[in-house]
């Protein structure tokens, strides 16, 4: 069969640091690879980069005649994903329309299609590589679409059938993804990662086992050999002048065995890589930290999420304040320059919390602070237990996300501190971290490239 795949843009928000600059697609090109290894004739736009509105994308579809139309979505994509195969429809009305990706698993078939309002033949939960194959030769060979996993479908009488899971994939059979079809001209990392170019980025392992309730990351960790990670930064090098590279693994260090032998096995490369990683506080080590900075390793993020205790125990974080502290000390002897993601209205949050961790981030001289706003979503423990409690209703949620109509996540945050005083938090939190004098001259005298210096220039 003949399918064509994009991923969703967020054009319904006016800020959203994943979009200030368009990046890889991983997931996306991943499953266009497979589809290609399997016999599908496959092509790849990303809208986001193209700056497309719905109308280009269905020009593209009528130019392409596809028989299935593929679209990956975020939780804060799903309303744009709808148009997007509305449009497809409209220009060619026999086409096979399919959603998936991590925006889709927290949902019910009845809520996706009552809002996707027919423009979705098919919706895919969980990892999607096994079951669009699966799914695109039931289609081709007219079969039964009762054994597609994690499948979301309308049988003839029009029911809602939701398949069964498939269980979680083994990481090291599937292809790379397919980097021919992305515009990586196009791209560049968000500051301040990319001060390497070119850079990109590079996913080695799913997956995260510790248990906070504000995320919905799977619990197996699969990855990938340290083989394949030597031969994808080879071919990224070799193909498009890579000398950076972020690895988007939730926890990176997680391994630590792993970690070392991927630090040595970088250090091996015939030319000189940067690179920059996510991972928790208590996965790093001094002897760990100083074989990743001799590697390479110029930059870690790590999920601070607040400067209180007892708000980290509320999150079910199972990492202290003592333990950050002491992990940024390490990075710092190290020259590993730190990002602290940290966040506001989670569950027990105060004023004086919030307090707390402005002191926080600046006790600890983080190099860069990156603040959020805890969010609903439907496949965390937090939000399902703010349903149960009574705080909003699984309608007032839906409206938020799939349509457009009243909800009370308009006023009020998951946890039930008012948006406005979130978003008051937000702002005053990132002033008081990056408008200090002594701030601004510290990232002066740690510029480290040309690129370095355009960012800070930048702002």
């Amino acid at each position: 069969m003949k399918i064509a795949m994009t991923m969703a843009p967020c054009w319904r928000l006016q800020f959203n640091l994943s979009d200030l600059y368009p990046v890889p697609r991983l997931g996306i090109a991943q499953i266009a690879a497979a589809c290609q290894q399997n016999g599908h004739e496959t092509t790849l736009v990303d809208v986001i980069a193209e700056q497309w509105e719905p109308r280009q994308f269905g020009q593209w579809v009528m130019e392409q005649e596809p028989d299935v139309v593929g679209i990956s979505v975020t939780i804060l994509s799903l309303r744009e994903a709808f148009a997007l195969a509305k449009e497809a429809k409209k220009v060619r009305p026999n086409i096979q329309t399919i959603v998936g990706g991590p925006g889709v698993g927290g949902w019910s078939g009845d809520e996706l299609f009552r809002y996707a309002s027919g423009s979705v033949d098919f919706f895919v939960r969980g990892e999607g590589e096994h079951a669009v194959l699966q799914l695109l030769s039931a289609l081709e060979s007219h079969d039964p679409l009762d054994e597609v996993t994690g499948l979301m479908w309308k049988n003839a009488a029009g029911e809602v059938v939701e398949n069964k899971l498939h269980g979680y994939l083994d990481l090291e059979p599937l292809p790379p993804p397919d980097w021919s079809q992305l515009p990586m001209e196009q791209y560049r990392l968000h500051p301040p990662l990319g001060i390497f170019p070119y850079a990109t980025m590079l996913e080695t392992a799913r997956g995260c086992s510790y248990p906070c309730n504000f995320c919905c990351l799977s619990r197996p960790v699969r990855t990938r050999s340290i083989q394949w990670i030597v031969q994808q930064l080879t071919e990224l090098n070799e193909r498009y002048g890579v000398r950076e590279v972020h690895f988007v693994d939730p926890t990176f260090t997680l391994d630590r065995d792993r970690t070392m032998a991927i630090c040595e096995a970088i250090q091996q490369l015939p030319f000189l890589l940067r690179w920059s990683c996510k991972t928790r506080v208590d996965h790093i080590d001094e002897p760990l930290a100083a074989a990743m900075a001799a590697s390479g390793c110029y930059n870690i993020a790590f999920g601070v999420e607040s400067g209180a205790d007892l708000v980290l125990d509320k999150m079910k974080k199972k990492a202290a304040v003592s333990k950050t502290r002491e992990t940024f000390s390490i990075c710092r002897k190290h020259g590993i320059r730190t990002i602290a993601y940290c966040l506001v209205a989670g569950p027990a949050e105060t004023p004086e919390t919030v307090k707390q961790t402005r002191a926080f981030v600046r006790e600890i001289q983080a190099d860069y602070v990156l603040y959020g706003i805890v969010d609903p979503d439907p496949a965390n423990a937090l939000t399902r237990q703010a349903i149960q409690d009574g705080q909003f209703t699984r309608e007032d949620l839906a409206e938020f996300y799939l349509g457009s109509g009243p909800s009370k996540l308009h006023e009020t945050t998951v946890t039930g501190v008012p948006v406005t005083t979130a978003q008051q938090w937000l702002k005053q939190a990132s002033t008081d971290f990056y408008l200090r004098p002594k701030y601004m001259l510290e990232r002066v005298r740690d510029i480290r490239s040309l690129q370095d210096a355009r960012n800070l220039m930048g702002g």
